[in-house]
């Protein structure tokens, strides 16, 4: 900037120069950029939850219906999750496989216009048949929810659950 007059730089010119320069030298820390792209993921608070309202996976041997653990135990094999919101109901079975899990769903109530399987960074198209079902292969361990929006325009998202 040696050499220059003042009226030549521009505030937009020299507010880049200075971005450029704390980007550089002073990055955001991860922790912050980690809540920004948080902030970004719940931009859709309209939506209604559709809770958990069933999980069968076994205790002591026995089928029961209780509240989501966060952990999962992938010696299960398979077990239903029942989650009921926004005029929608899901029924998913979870299969525990060798190459990851598989979700056999049905989606009752309302119809569906289109759904999405969200996973910690990953959000794939879920594909429902005219009778509300789907199957996604291939879902890594971990917490996953679905987001569907109704025929209607209304739109579910289902708790967070771990698989």
């Amino acid at each position: 900037m040696a050499g220059h007059s003042p009226s030549r730089w521009s505030d937009e010119t020299v507010l880049a120069a200075y971005r450029r320069i704390v980007a550089s030298v002073d990055a955001p820390p991860a922790s912050v950029l980690a809540a920004a792209q948080a902030a970004f993921l719940a931009r859709d608070l309209d939506a209604e939850i559709a809770q958990l309202v069933g999980d069968s996976r076994a205790v002591a041997g026995a089928a029961v219906f209780e509240s989501v653990r966060s952990e999962p135990d992938v010696a299960q094999g398979r077990w239903l999750l029942s989650f009921e919101g926004g005029g929608i109901q899901a029924e998913i079975e979870v299969e525990d496989r060798e190459e990851g899990v598989r979700l056999i769903g049905l989606l009752s109530g309302t119809a569906v216009d289109d759904c999405y399987l969200e996973s910690a960074g990953d959000r794939r198209g879920v594909e429902v048949d005219g009778l509300g079902r789907f199957v996604i292969d291939d879902v890594a361990h971990g917490p996953i929810r679905l987001r569907c929006r109704s025929l209607t325009g209304a739109r579910v998202i289902t708790a967070w659950v771990t698989v």
